[in-house]
């Protein structure tokens, strides 16, 4: 297999080293040019070797193309082994009892409490009970894997005035009973399997034989996750290889923290940096559009992609009347195999998507890390669903994330990402008479760059 030499030096390099590894750069074929330099040359043992990686799809494919006795994990997968070595009898608690509690308490509890009935028909009203359940699950996700007591909650909670103070009081609410919950049924959830996998660590009651620690997507590193990493570093002088980019980080609301990535040689000093420069997905134009779109946030990296082929209009705005006849209407127009991303799986119906061989509907945070032909991109209207989304979580959610504020920050990088998956064009569909001001500014910004295409 033949590298450029931004990859050469990166599979070279044993060092500590943060690769910042752009789409279409060849994260995973790195990844595995590394693993074969480090067994060929005999510069660690195979069982010295950990590769973690976010999703259990990624760990299947890394599995699948490294032909090494390798452990490769999600972080869920390794703290629950680190901890069956002390207690072999894991309960543990999925996403799902924490989104049953929030539902009993705004359903059952709230209607038939007449304080907290008050305090949820005023939050209630600018917005709807499925955004009142999201907002309240994201911040709970967040606050665990940033605080390990309550005291910091309750505290804003006490401090804070108007509607926070009435979010915050159903937040801890809610909080409290999720607690209470965990501790009655002795089940722990993600993020406590990892706090504690840490502490065992830390404490030396368990020990693990890794010398080397590949990370993929390390964009989407929370601290919880990272300090589970660096205990594992401390207890073994273990060397840390870590892959990622910061464009692509959008699990923000989840309790990634994008900061780490960014500001990783505060944390680890005598970390090496590497770029892949070399895009060999998508075309030039398209990557020079969405290089500068998402710059706009100023706490990203300045990168210079060098792609290897260019189309001069490769991004299309498709203007629509009607959602339920647009798909199919567009559809006569291209070749290749396609895939339709959206917002979230309602979509598919809404726009009378109808999948075959040829066809793939995707939500764009499944897609990361996926490629096609052409991409057709929905949901680009100006709406609480749309993109970017209008729902006004931020002021509240921000409490608790370390970063300074950014309007549509997470928003931007999730289209970023969906423009990149395409290796040929990009359909960007929005209605006429309501379109986002992500395609207004993608207008505004490089005209003379785009296709425009009109759909009675």
């Amino acid at each position: 297999m033949k590298y450029d030499k931004d990859q050469i030096k990166t599979i070279k390099s044993m060092d500590n080293t943060l690769v910042i590894a752009g789409a279409g750069s060849g994260k995973t074929t790195t990844i595995i040019g590394k693993i074969n330099y480090i067994i060929k040359n005999n510069l660690y043992k195979e069982e010295e070797i950990l590769i973690i990686s976010f999703t259990n799809e990624t760990v299947k494919e890394l599995k699948s193309r490294i032909k090494y006795q390798i452990d490769i994990k999600t972080f869920h997968k390794l703290a629950k082994d680190i901890i069956s070595k002390i207690n072999s009898n894991l309960s543990i608690a999925n996403d799902y009892e924490l989104k049953y509690i929030i539902n009993e308490y705004l359903n059952s509890y709230g209607k038939y409490n007449k304080k907290t009935n008050i305090i949820i028909k005023r939050i209630m009203h600018n917005t709807n009970q499925n955004q009142i359940q999201n907002l309240i699950y994201s911040f709970i996700n967040i606050y665990r894997c940033n605080y390990q007591d309550i005291y910091f909650l309750y505290n804003l909670y006490k401090k804070s005035i108007f509607m926070n103070r009435y979010y915050f009081k159903i937040i801890l609410d809610i909080y409290l009973i999720y607690l209470r919950e965990l501790e009655s049924s002795g089940k722990m959830d993600f993020n406590e399997l990892i706090i504690k996998a840490t502490n065992y660590i830390k404490e030396n009651k368990v020990k693990l034989n890794y010398k080397y620690i590949i990370i993929d997507e390390f964009q989407d590193i929370s601290l919880i996750r990272f300090k589970l990493i660096y205990s594992i570093l401390i207890q073994n002088k273990a060397h840390i290889f870590a892959v990622g980019d910061d464009f692509q980080s959008i699990y923000k609301f989840s309790g990634c923290d994008i900061s780490l990535f960014i500001n990783i040689k505060t944390l680890l000093p005598y970390i090496n940096t590497i770029e892949l420069n070399h895009n060999y997905r998508n075309n030039q134009s398209l990557i020079n559009i969405a290089n500068k779109f998402i710059m706009k946030n100023k706490n990203q990296i300045i990168k210079n992609t060098i792609c290897h082929k260019d189309d001069i209009k490769p991004i299309k705005i498709v203007f629509y009347v009607d959602k339920k006849t647009v798909i199919n209407k567009i559809l006569k127009n291209i070749k290749g195999n396609i895939l339709i991303l959206g917002r979230n799986n309602k979509d598919k119906k809404e726009f009378n998507i109808i999948e075959n061989n040829r066809i793939k509907f995707l939500t764009i945070h499944s897609s990361k890390g996926m490629e096609e032909d052409n991409v057709i991109l929905i949901n680009l209207y100006n709406n609480v669903l749309g993109l970017p989304s209008k729902i006004k979580k931020e002021d509240l959610l921000n409490k608790i994330v370390k970063s300074d504020y950014i309007i549509h920050e997470e928003e931007r990088r999730l289209f970023y990402v969906a423009l990149t998956r395409s290796k040929n064009n990009v359909y960007l569909i929005t209605p006429y008479n309501n379109y986002s001001v992500f395609i207004k500014e993608i207008i505004k910004d490089n005209y003379k760059n785009l296709d425009f295409i009109h759909i009675k």
